[in-house]
């Protein structure tokens, strides 16, 4: 059976990509290095996916399919490229995620436990399908955009409006390139759709649709990196670990109501599972492209070395540090990249296959 998604559900895959586990850490990294203007850097990240985007899908809107041919050379390149992008984002986020478990919510839990239920739980979703992914991500997302917009209703009292002095300047210049630079590695994640086109109903719609999505995740991501500044201070939020979390313990609607962060967190939770299984999901993708072979017999023992990869690969804070702010802002963007540049040549190839095949046709 030919499983297809919505636009709709395409571009909150999307948005969950961008946004879900980045909220963690990335407003840190980048309030660090623009200070009180970090929340500049969503807007212009916008700016630039837009532009990525809608050249990127150049071509797109004449072709009725895009499905990536396993028997190609190009498509086992864009595999193995993948795999390697994938594998990266998962061990990272795995980590990120169980040390913030470990350090706010559950402090005596062993990190291999809960490595253990974050896999466990995104593998369960991952098996059960794409179209079960993008349903439970469409579902959950809905919750999340409701979570990130009661943050700013209800903190409204606590926002300072000279945290963000001064404004601009010659000298944010640099720094806002800096952030922006670090940020585009996270944002681009996005690529790894690029595996969801055969599953998609209107191929020539993907390129507005991307753009939607990315929009709702930046946009999230804007309205909690101005909260932070506005609520908490650049120089407070540039020293904390985990500065949304942070914010969220500022919520006290209350005096009997002044610990809405474990609800909040348990309704922010399931983006972050559904995250885990699209990327499961797109890893037995392109092994399943790699090895021109289909099924899932391969999902439970790539979750299993996710895992252990996971913690063999950051067997601290600090490597972790060092390699989710320095070294992924350029691997990131030369691993997706590449995947952009292959996918345009297929995308070219496609066509000039087809206006060949017109030609003798009318010949």
């Amino acid at each position: 059976m030919n499983v297809k998604i919505s636009q709709r559900q395409f571009s909150f895959v999307i948005a969950n990509l961008t946004i879900s586990t980045s909220l963690m850490v990335l407003p840190q990294s980048m309030i660090d290095l623009a200070m009180e203007n970090a929340w500049i850097v969503p807007i212009l990240i916008f700016i630039i996916a837009s532009i990525i985007i809608h050249f990127a899908f150049i071509g797109i809107k004449k072709l009725n399919q895009l499905a990536l041919d396993p028997n190609s050379f190009k498509t086992k390149v864009l595999a193995v490229i993948m795999i390697i992008l994938i594998t990266h984002i998962i061990t990272r986020d795995v980590r990120v995620m169980s040390g913030f478990i470990e350090t706010t919510l559950l402090p005596t839990t062993p990190t291999f436990i809960i490595i253990v239920m974050l896999i466990g739980t995104s593998l369960y979703l991952a098996w059960a399908g794409i179209e079960v992914i993008a349903r439970f991500n469409e579902m959950v997302f809905v919750i999340f955009i409701g979570v990130i917009l009661f943050i700013p209703l209800s903190l409204i009292g606590d926002i300072k409006l000279e945290n963000f002095e001064p404004v601009l300047g010659l000298k944010t210049i640099p720094s806002l390139l800096q952030s922006s630079y670090i940020t585009l590695a996270w944002i681009g994640e996005m690529v790894v759709i690029l595996l969801l086109f055969g599953s998609v109903k209107t191929v020539k719609e993907a390129r507005r649709s991307s753009i939607f999505g990315v929009g709702i995740g930046l946009f999230t991501l804007f309205i909690l990196i101005f909260m932070e500044i506005a609520v908490l201070g650049s120089e407070i939020v540039r020293y904390s670990t985990y500065p949304t979390y942070v914010l969220v313990q500022q919520i006290r609607l209350t005096e009997f109501l002044d610990r809405l962060d474990f609800i909040l967190i348990g309704l922010y939770f399931p983006t972050v599972f559904a995250k885990f299984a699209l990327l499961l999901y797109g890893l037995n993708r392109s092994v399943n492209l790699l090895t021109n072979t289909q099924g899932k017999i391969v999902l439970m023992p790539l979750a299993i070395l996710m895992g252990i990869l996971s913690i063999t690969m950051f067997e601290n804070k600090s490597a972790l540090y060092n390699f989710k702010v320095h070294t992924w802002a350029t691997l990131g963007l030369i691993l997706e990249g590449m995947i952009v540049l292959i996918m345009l040549f297929v995308i070219w190839k496609k066509r000039k296959g087809r206006k060949k095949s017109k030609v003798e046709a009318n010949g």
